[in-house]
């Protein structure tokens, strides 16, 4: 169900569509009382219905909301309609760092990746002493905004503060071992997610450090540490492949900085920073104390001079470039709804100067910072191994069933795979086929004894 503007949902209208991925669909909305515009993020159907994720997204959504962190977007309110989750949060005019990048597909300039380290390093720890993880850390999560002049220092130049959206699958750190629901569903991005909740290990705050460290390497290089044709394949590189240096894809970033990213993307969690802001600390100090190398050239585009960071004491942000400050802020009741861009990127709106790109979902590569496209069915993972061995079992077992019988225990395997494997017309028929086989394995046991039994009697 994907909602036109000009539709009522939960009391909102919806102005137009910003993005959808693998959990469900973005939208930018008018609040139904006040001067002022929503985003609202509607959960696909399938993890909606899910018994484990309703519940856990209930509970979830009212930790985030209590979240009070600069660095944080904003959870206002939760509910459901025709069956369907949704979740409301703060609009930030602005872009994503995911669109931020493509308009410098080498990578961004080292300052900026520290700035962005900070704020998120900053946002997730302050998550994390509320007891929630993020689970889903990733430069499209990572929204930067427009902002006027520092009112401490007037006629300065504007910067943009930087902010971690998107905690509505957050979920407690209570170090419980499931990063799945009962339908088998993995919560994430996979080309950012921990080795430990791609294989339903306990999580805590190392797996979000992971998840940045994933994010930081794509801000320095232009592409995520692994890619991937499948999402098997993806998660065998994150469980077992060593990652990449970051001078591979880029040789003008310095090794102490790649020996950070190379440390938050270890294998074993016991070997990343103890928490996001000990890795963004290490990431800064990185930086930092290296000689300053200048930033790859961006395409089409003139490099101008950049104001000073703000002071640490400050949220963390990444100035603009000097000239006209952007136009896109937070609109009113009066602001026309023309004067949004459309587009179909994850991003809330464009700053001036920045494309944002529309998704591909037929990309046969995974390898950029959005979401898996929506499937009808959950990503490939243990649910749909055991459908695939319940089909095999059902196949064989048909045969099998008219020789000495053999059909019956191969089709009571086939049956209880399918009965856990992934839902659908693949379970359903390796069920039937299952089933055949019982019954013709049955058939043939009771005909070969009851024959034996007649032999017997005749032979005396």
């Amino acid at each position: 169900m994907s909602l036109e503007p000009g539709t009522e949902f939960a009391g909102y209208t919806v102005v137009r569509k910003i993005g959808a991925g693998g959990m469900g669909e973005v939208y930018l909305v008018r609040h139904p009382r006040l001067p002022r515009h929503d985003v609202i993020k509607v959960l696909a159907e399938h993890v909606s219905t899910d018994p484990t994720f309703r519940a856990r997204f209930t509970r979830e959504a009212d930790l985030a909301a209590q979240l009070d962190h600069p660095c944080i977007v904003s959870v206002y309110d939760r509910g459901e309609v025709d069956g369907r989750l949704w979740i409301s949060m703060q609009y930030v005019p602005g872009t994503d760092a995911a669109a931020l990048l493509s308009t410098t597909p080498r990578g961004l300039p080292l300052a900026e990746v520290a700035a962005v380290g900070d704020a998120i390093g900053s946002a997730l720890d302050h998550a994390h002493r509320s007891g929630l993880l993020h689970r889903d850390v990733k430069p499209a999560n990572i929204l930067i905004s427009a902002e006027e002049s520092d009112p401490v220092f007037p006629g300065s130049a504007p910067q943009q503060r930087i902010r971690l959206a998107d905690f509505g699958i957050a979920r407690p750190t209570d170090g419980g071992a499931t990063s799945l629901t009962s339908t088998d569903l993995v919560i994430g991005s996979f080309p950012y997610s921990s080795p430990e909740q791609l294989s339903a290990a306990a999580l805590d705050a190392r797996s979000d450090v992971y998840s940045l460290s994933c994010s930081v390497f794509e801000l320095l290089t232009g592409t995520v540490p692994f890619t991937a044709r499948t999402p098997a394949m993806m998660i065998h590189h994150h469980l077992s492949t060593p990652p990449p240096e970051v001078s591979i894809f880029r040789p003008d970033v310095p090794r102490a900085v790649s020996d950070v990213v190379r440390a938050g993307l270890a294998k074993d969690r016991a070997d990343r920073p103890p928490s996001a802001g000990a890795f963004a600390a290490e990431l800064r100090s990185a930086i930092d104390t290296t000689a300053v190398v200048p930033a790859p050239p961006r395409p089409d585009r003139t490099m101008r001079a950049r104001a000073p960071l703000a002071p640490t004491s400050r949220p963390p942000r990444v100035p603009l470039p000097s000239g006209p400050p952007p136009t896109a802020h937070a609109p009113t009741a009066h602001a026309s709804t023309a004067a949004i861009p459309a587009t179909g990127a994850t991003a809330y709106s464009g700053l001036p100067g920045h494309t944002v790109p529309h998704h591909d979902p037929e990309s046969s590569t995974i390898r950029a910072s959005r979401d898996l496209p929506v499937l009808d069915t959950p990503p490939a993972g243990p649910a749909a191994r055991r459908t695939t061995a319940s089909l095999a079992c059902g196949v064989a077992a048909v045969p099998l069933s008219v020789v000495g019988g053999l059909g019956l225990p191969v089709g009571v395997a086939g049956w209880y795979l399918a009965g856990r494997g992934q839902p659908g017309s693949a379970g359903r028929l390796a069920q039937a086929l299952c089933a055949l086989a019982m019954v013709l394995s049955l058939g043939f046991i009771v005909f070969t004894v009851g024959s034996a039994m007649i032999d017997a009697v005749e032979t005396t």
